[in-house]
């Protein structure tokens, strides 16, 4: 899907979808990982989508114009901004379709749009669905690692003020990028272990 043509309706279309299932007494859920989040309509789609039952989580490196758990409002959305070592641009988008997240039914997107006026109506981004089942593996379970972070993470409360996510009792702490960089290192040892044995 390409904007300016298309891609917000996309979006439209893909939370509307949710929306039913739903209604429907099916698990309802989108997970996205976003620098930033200020297009109105979007927004106001996403405050829709919680009021009818979908679970919402968001990943919101920046500015966020969306306030979550406003009741009756924004009760089933949650934002997180992560802000570590790494500067990230990396944007993932996620559709419950009718069977919850993590779930191998998902409607999985990578995308260049931040979901900004600027990026769906004035400039030439894409949002396109990942199909490879190896590479949706990763990139879900990329998508909970930041979740899971208790150490760089801060939640976006209802007054539009953050507050760091801390890890309490014996919970492990959890820093996103360091487990991300560790993966990618392992990657790496294991293609040049390959490699040799090929020669």
């Amino acid at each position: 899907t390409l904007a300016p043509h298309g891609l917000r309706e996309a979006l439209v279309r893909y939370i509307d979808e949710e929306m039913e299932h739903a209604r429907a007494g099916r698990k309802a859920q989108i997970w996205a990982k976003l620098n930033a989040l200020v297009d109105d309509l979007i927004i106001r789609k996403l405050y829709e989508a919680s009021e009818a039952g979908v679970k919402i989580d968001l990943i919101i490196r920046g500015i966020c114009c969306l306030r979550p758990g406003v009741p009756g409002l924004s009760e089933n959305i949650r934002v997180k901004s992560i802000v570590g070592r790494f500067l990230e641009h990396s944007r993932i988008v996620c559709f419950g379709a009718g069977a919850g997240l993590p779930s191998k039914k998902a409607k999985l997107f990578i995308s260049s749009a931040d979901w900004m006026q600027r990026n769906l109506d004035k400039r030439i981004e894409l949002l396109v669905p990942i199909e490879d089942p190896d590479i949706r593996r990763r990139l879900i379970s990329i998508l909970g690692t930041y979740f899971d972070d208790n150490v760089k993470g801060r939640k976006l409360g209802p007054d539009g003020k953050w507050k760091r996510v801390k890890a309490s009792g014996r919970k492990k702490a959890i820093r996103s990028q360091e487990v991300l960089q560790h993966l990618a290192e392992q990657r790496i040892s294991e293609s040049k272990r390959q490699d040799r044995a090929v020669f």
